[in-house]
């Protein structure tokens, strides 16, 4: 099987202190991938100095990092976050997009405010692999595959990938769980959660530039998918104990074409019912199985199965 990279949102929740009911990665509102095109917008952004970067929200783990000398951290600020960097041709990027990233999935949640605006996000970027093993052994709660995440309204992210919609792609993903945890009062399933960003990642990029991707070349037939009842209950991600079988790439992938199948096969009436009730803080599962009307997981996995083949 072909080894790729995860992604995660984790799961670490706000300490008290900092006064924001925040839950840890969280998704999208009634719409499909961003369709709204930002290609032409040109955010904001400056160098800033450490005493100018905001420190409201930061975790005491954050702030030990960002105060580390041996990162020799660079600063840069843009209207929704600030950057902490060493070099700055690829934070500028990360910048850039990140800003229409932010743009193209909050149009999808058109009822919905950025609860913590004014306030900044933070995004400390990683080229050293050393230096990100480092903060992954040192992140309590997060599994040694990661390869970026989010911890409330900070993200870490690291520069993988070979080609620019690689590394897009990965921060596409993990913005959807940035923006998610700065808009929505509540916690998904795990499903849900990781099924929405890793849709984004595969659209948003390419929206954000103004280009177009074809929903069927995204969905092509899935040889091997998490058995629903696994992924529905799923409140951790799974172990990798087979060394034939990436547990951890089947969940993802999975969870993105349940997702898929929902917003492109169903109606959207339905999604909307489904989210809304989410919202009102329902069951997931039972809200799920009303809403499409489906008596069971069973009978779920049945229609599902003919959308992945």
């Amino acid at each position: 099987m072909k080894k790729r990279m995860i992604f995660c949102g984790l799961l670490l929740g706000l300490v008290a202190r900092t006064g924001w009911a925040l839950p840890p990665v969280l998704p999208t509102v009634p719409g499909a991938a961003p369709a709204r095109d930002v290609s032409q917008s040109q955010p904001a952004m400056r160098d800033i100095t450490a005493a100018e970067v905001e420190r409201t929200g930061l975790l005491p783990a954050d702030i030990e990092l960002l105060d580390n000398p041996a990162y020799k951290w660079q600063h840069l600020q843009t209207e929704h976050f600030i950057l902490h960097h060493d070099q700055k041709m690829f934070a500028a990027k990360v910048a850039r997009l990140g800003e229409q990233f932010y743009q193209a999935i909050s149009a999808d949640l058109p009822q919905m405010k950025d609860r913590l605006s004014p306030v900044r996000s933070h995004i400390f970027i990683f080229r050293d692999a050393r230096s990100w093993k480092a903060v992954v052994a040192n992140t309590p709660g997060l599994d040694p595959w990661a390869a970026s995440f989010v911890r409330g309204p900070v993200m870490y992210l690291q520069e993988i990938g070979t080609g620019t919609a690689d590394k897009m792609g990965t921060l596409a993903h993990e913005m959807t769980h940035l923006v998610f945890n700065r808009f929505l009062p509540i916690r998904l399933p795990l499903w849900l959660n990781e099924g929405l960003a890793e849709y984004y990642g595969e659209f948003a990029y390419r929206a954000a530039r103004g280009m177009g991707q074809g929903k069927r070349n995204a969905f092509r037939p899935l040889a091997r998918w998490t058995p629903l009842t696994d992924l529905l209950h799923a409140t951790s991600y799974p172990l990798n104990t087979d060394p034939k079988v990436d547990a951890v790439g089947q969940f993802y992938a999975t969870s993105k074409y349940l997702v898929g199948f929902l917003q492109l096969k169903q109606p959207m009436a339905k999604w909307d019912e489904f989210f809304n009730r989410l919202l009102d803080g329902d069951d997931p599962l039972t809200a799920l199985l009303e809403t499409y009307g489906w008596t069971d997981i069973a009978a779920l996995e049945k229609v599902f199965a003919q959308f992945v083949r």
